[in-house]
C-alpha cells in the first residue's frame, strides 16, 4: 500500500518533501560517495524545485536524473530537461549535475544504450525518485498500453527504456518517449509521487485498488511509495 502523506496546502507538502528529499541526498553526501536525485518535469514540482534552489546541500555532490522524456530537442516547449534545468538549477543548486536522456538518436530505441550507459554512470539506485501521475493513471512515461510497457515493468529490464504511447489528450503529439524503467523505480529506497488537486487524487486512489491494471498501481505492487498530496 502507499504511505499518504495530506496536507492542508501546496506550501506545507512542499516544506515536508523538501525536507524528506534533502535528508535521503545529505545521508548519501555523508557517506563519502555521490548523491543522485531522479525527477520529473511539469508544472506540479516546480514549487518544489524553486524551494530546493535555496537549500544548503553541497549540491556540487548531487547529480540530478531525468525520469522520463519527450523525444525532443532541449529547446523544445516540452523538453523535461529543458524544464529542470530552468526549474532547479539556480541558487544554491547552480552546481548541480543534471543528466538528460535525449540524445540525437533519432528515435528513443534507437538511443536506448547510450542513454542507459549515462545512467549507469550515476549513484544506483537513486536515493529519492520524483513521480508525479497523469489523468489516465500513468507515471514517469509509463502510460496505458504503450508499446513497451511490459518490458519496462520486468524485473530484469534496463534503467531506461523507449516506449511509444498512444496518443491521447494527455501525451500530446510527442508518443516517442524514453522512461526510467519500473524496476529502475522500484530499486530506490525513497519513491515520492506528488499530486494536487482531487482529481488527481482519484485517479491515484482508483490505481491503487488491487484490480487496477493502470501503470501507477503497477508499480505500487513493485515499490510501497509515499504519496504527498495537497487539494
Amino acid at each position: 500500500m502507499a504511505n499518504w502523506h495530506q496536507f492542508e496546502n501546496r506550501d506545507y507538502m512542499v516544506a515536508a518533501l523538501k525536507s524528506a528529499i534533502s535528508k535521503r541526498l545529505r545521508e548519501a553526501i555523508a557517506s563519502g560517495r555521490r548523491a543522485s536525485w531522479a525527477v520529473s518535469g511539469g508544472s506540479t514540482p516546480a514549487p518544489l524545485f524553486a524551494a530546493m534552489q535555496n537549500e544548503p546541500l553541497a549540491w556540487q555532490d548531487i547529480d540530478v536524473a531525468l525520469v522520463d522524456e519527450r523525444w525532443v530537442p532541449f529547446d523544445h516547449s516540452r523538453s523535461n530537461e529543458a524544464f529542470v534545468v530552468g526549474a532547479l538549477k539556480n541558487g544554491n543548486a547552480a552546481p548541480v549535475q543534471v543528466t538528460g536522456m535525449k540524445t540525437d538518436d533519432a528515435t528513443a530505441m534507437q538511443a536506448v544504450k547510450l542513454v542507459n550507459q549515462r545512467y549507469n554512470a550515476l549513484a544506483q539506485p537513486f536515493d529519492s525518485v520524483l513521480l508525479g501521475v497523469g489523468a489516465d493513471g500513468h507515471t514517469a512515461s509509463l502510460f496505458p498500453g504503450a508499446e513497451g510497457l511490459d518490458p519496462a515493468f520486468d524485473v530484469n529490464a534496463d534503467t531506461c527504456v523507449a516506449l511509444t504511447a498512444i496518443r491521447s489528450g494527455v501525451t500530446g503529439d510527442e508518443l516517442d518517449r524514453m522512461s526510467l524503467s519500473a524496476n529502475a523505480i522500484a530499486c530506490s529506497p525513497h519513491v515520492a509521487v506528488m499530486i494536487t488537486g482531487a482529481a488527481k487524487k482519484q485517479v491515484l486512489e482508483e490505481a491503487l485498488q488491487p484490480n487496477s491494471s493502470l501503470p501507477v498501481g503497477r508499480l505500487n505492487k513493485m515499490k510501497n511509495f509515499d504519496v504527498y498530496w495537497a487539494p
